[in-house]
């Protein structure tokens, strides 16, 4: 199996590369909005490595309530729980993740600035990235 360390001398831009994606959304969104959108594709993916450290980032930066409140509506697939700011950042990053066609309901945009939707899409492209390498490293 390759390692890391191969991979990334292999590739010594990745880690720059991906971590530029995901600065718009640092800069623009509530940190627990990032690591909660991090560990939301990361569990469409099935990436466990990334689903424990995304979900300990957002244990950390959310008050212990609202961190129950993610938990929840993660583990039970449903958003309608979160405040619809979150709701309207899920749903972009799943349709990244997914592919999907579906559109995104028209208030849900009206939450979302561009500058957001951009952030949120780069953010949703930088984990599905770190994703996809942690599985084909089988961390």
């Amino acid at each position: 199996m390759i390692s890391r360390t191969q991979l990334y001398s292999n590739y010594p831009f990745i880690h720059t590369a991906l971590a530029q994606l995901g600065e718009p959304a640092e800069q623009s969104l509530p940190e627990a909005t990032v690591h909660l959108i991090r560990l939301y594709v990361s569990n469409i993916n099935g990436c466990q490595f990334c689903q424990e450290m995304h979900d300990e980032a957002l244990k950390k930066s959310a008050p212990s309530k609202l961190y129950e409140r993610y938990k929840v509506a993660l583990s039970n697939s449903d958003l309608s729980s979160l405040e619809a700011f979150d709701q309207a950042a899920l749903l972009l990053a799943n349709r990244v993740t997914s592919a999907s066609s579906c559109e995104l309901d028209k208030c849900f945009q009206q939450l979302l600035s561009e500058s957001q939707q951009l952030a949120i899409i780069g953010l949703a492209l930088q984990i599905n990235n770190w994703n996809r390498i942690a599985i084909g490293l089988n961390l």
